[in-house]
């Protein structure tokens, strides 16, 4: 009789076991992206300098866009899941020969200027502050359209870029 029960609450530890295991897989994912977000602030900051010496800082800086609320429309760049480098989605993307497939596109991040002082971007001044924000999954595979920015993750940060 020992045995059966034995054999009984091994089962069914093995059956718990198996039933945590997708939630803990989908935790440990969401996890690895969260931790590929925090990661990014220093490629946003790389990506903007490289921006900037193509083309021209005061350049870039016009072209990102004044933070207002709703946030909305910010200066687009992508990356794929590994988060190894942002590829621009509407700046300069033809002359950079940026290119990521669409379905690798899993970070979207959004960068806007500051409305006012003192950390508005000045012409005359050495450096460009920007608020930033970064929201995943943009895309899942085999889907046509991003995710809807209220099914995403976000992670929001600031960073500067000097002249």
């Amino acid at each position: 009789m020992e045995v059966v029960i034995a054999v009984g609450v091994f089962a069914g530890a093995i059956a718990v076991v198996l039933a945590l295991l997708p939630s803990l897989t989908a935790q440990s994912a969401s996890s690895a992206d969260a931790l590929v977000a925090q990661r990014l602030p220093d490629a946003v900051r790389v990506e903007m300098q490289r921006l900037a010496t193509i083309g021209s800082f005061d350049a870039l800086a016009t072209n990102v866009p004044v933070m207002t609320g709703p946030l909305d429309n910010g200066l687009a760049f992508v990356a794929a899941r590994d988060g190894a480098r942002l590829h621009t989605l509407n700046y300069l993307s033809t002359a950079t020969g940026d290119v990521l497939l669409l379905r690798e596109q899993y970070f979207l991040v959004e960068i806007w200027r500051f409305p006012a002082a003192p950390l508005a971007y000045e012409a005359t001044g050495a450096v460009l502050p920007v608020y930033v924000r970064v929201s995943w999954p943009y895309r899942v595979a085999d889907a046509g359209s991003p995710v809807a920015l209220e099914n995403r993750n976000s992670l929001t940060f600031t960073c500067a870029i000097n002249r």
